[in-house]
């Protein structure tokens, strides 16, 4: 009898332990949107010291500075600066990944912007990086550079995270996608009835 409580009461604590141990992965996502609608706010009011310092190290030394990076970015963004005011864009994290004691993440951004009377909807991603278990994240916009050139940018990427190209789409591309997506879901529904 004493055999099978003591079991029982190490079974217990094994499972106590071991649900502590695991990471709240929800509160990791909401602090990782938290911080990149920072990086959103901070963009669209202009404060570029603090648009820099939610960037990582590794990417103000790539461009020499906080000083460096922000001319980097604010002569990239003038291409997607609306010519009206728009809708706040919609943020979402599309992937968390943990590795050598820090959080990745890859944050959806969507949102329209209008240049000379033509809306285009903008879809980028930001990526980020929490070495304190997801309290606190540093992150930055893609769009400003290629993918291709991420490794150099930012070293410590995790090499599979999912990270894709930004796109800008006109009107009728963004209808002509969604008219190809649900032909494609239309026809992988028959194929599967067949």
């Amino acid at each position: 009898m004493k055999i099978r409580n003591t079991l029982s009461v190490c079974v217990l604590l094994l499972a106590g332990l071991a649900s502590q141990a695991q990471p709240d992965t929800a509160a990791i996502s909401r602090n990782a949107l938290t911080f990149a609608d920072s990086l959103v706010k901070t963009d669209a009011y202009g404060n570029t010291s603090s648009y820099a310092g939610l960037a990582p190290a590794s990417l103000l030394k790539y461009y020499g500075g906080e000083d460096g990076y922000i001319q980097h970015v604010y002569m990239m963004r003038g291409r997607t600066t609306s010519e009206q005011e728009e809708l706040y864009p919609v943020i979402n994290v599309e992937t968390l990944r943990a590795v050598d004691q820090q959080w990745q993440c890859v944050i959806r951004v969507s949102r329209y912007f209008h240049k000379d009377n033509v809306q285009y909807h903008y879809i980028t991603y930001f990526v980020g990086q929490s070495k304190d278990e997801g309290a606190s994240w540093r992150m930055f916009d893609v769009s400003y550079n290629t993918v291709a050139n991420m490794i150099y940018i930012f070293p410590e990427v995790i090499t599979d995270l999912p990270i894709k190209q930004p796109v800008i789409l006109t009107q009728d591309q963004e209808e002509k996608l969604a008219q190809q997506q649900t032909a494609a879901t239309t026809q992988g529904a028959k194929t599967t009835k067949k």
